[in-house]
């Protein structure tokens, strides 16, 4: 009778040969797909700044998701990874290049988060109420274990916005915002790495005083964004020169602010090379149409008859 061990080692060997004629079919995955590093562009480290890589890798990683969403309908961390990555392709890929596309991005996101929201159903009623309701509703439905959906679905649709300001719609959507991002921080005030303290901040200074804007509190949030991301995020300092120094209209900030940005080097803090290489570039297309961003003193006139 043949010994036992002798029939194991066979059955092993046989199954070592199977795994090794397989191994081209079998190979173990490599590192996480280029698409998932822009889940959330201010929290994940990247330390490459080929942009390339991430955007080319972002339509197909998108219809990924989309695809598992759908095989998944009520796995909220993948709907959420979802928002934050619709967020992070619009951001570092399109906004500067294609507005409609980033435009469509961005609202895909928002409703991804926004989706989950709504299913509260005093939020869903207040959602299209009176600012006053719809503040009131967040406190009511929402704590600090809402705080991811409310922070994607803020930052996305501020993300609409910002590429539709010349539109009365993307204007009245700031309140709601506003009422969002500013209860995010009540809950947290870290949160995001101290991005929705940027984000709120800009929204405050979209628009004049006489429309409803804030620049005061801008500056405020502003330096409160500065002290929670440690300065090591470029899109804080991109959004202030941006948003608040063309609100009042302080050329020698905005420039001084874009300049610091573009000869920051983009790894100079390692994990966040990507997306502060993509707010360098930001930075260089700000200050390229600085002129058509601030108004021209008037030229003094000379008095008809007077000596030029």
């Amino acid at each position: 009778m043949e010994p036992r061990c002798s029939r194991i080692s066979g059955w092993l060997l046989i199954f070592i040969a199977i795994l090794i004629s397989s191994g081209c079919k079998h190979k173990p995955p490599g590192g996480p797909p280029p698409g998932s590093y822009l889940e959330d562009i201010y929290g994940n480290a990247n330390t490459t700044a080929d942009s390339e890589l991430f955007c080319r890798s972002m339509p197909a990683y998108l219809d990924e998701l989309d695809g598992l969403m759908k095989k998944n309908k009520y796995d909220l961390p993948l709907i959420f990874r979802a928002s934050g990555a619709h967020y992070g392709y619009a951001f570092s890929c399109l906004e500067d290049a294609d507005k409609k596309a980033a435009s469509e991005i961005y609202l895909k996101g928002r409703d991804l988060s926004m989706a989950e929201l709504r299913r509260y159903s005093f939020f869903d009623q207040a959602f299209d109420d009176t600012i006053q309701k719809f503040r009131q509703a967040l406190p009511y439905n929402f704590d600090k274990r809402n705080i991811q959906p409310l922070y994607w679905a803020a930052l996305n649709w501020f993300g609409w916005i910002s590429v539709n300001l010349d539109t009365p719609e993307a204007r009245a959507d700031i309140p709601k915002v506003e009422a969002m991002l500013e209860y995010v921080n009540k809950l947290d005030r870290t949160y995001g790495n101290g991005t929705a303290h940027a984000v709120l901040a800009a929204l405050y200074a979209l628009q004049p005083k006489d429309a409803g804007g804030d620049p005061e509190k801008a500056r405020q949030e502003f330096e409160n964004a500065f002290l929670y991301t440690g300065n090591s995020i470029l899109a804080v300092h991109v959004w202030y020169a941006r948003f608040y120094a063309t609100q009042i209209q302080d050329r020698p900030l905005f420039e001084k602010t874009l300049k610091q940005v573009v000869d920051t080097p983009a790894n100079q803090y390692a994990d966040k090379t990507f997306v502060n290489e993509a707010a360098r570039r930001k930075a260089a297309l700000l200050l390229a149409n600085v002129e058509s961003l601030f108004s021209k003193p008037e030229e003094t006139k000379t008095e008809e008859g007077s000596s030029p």
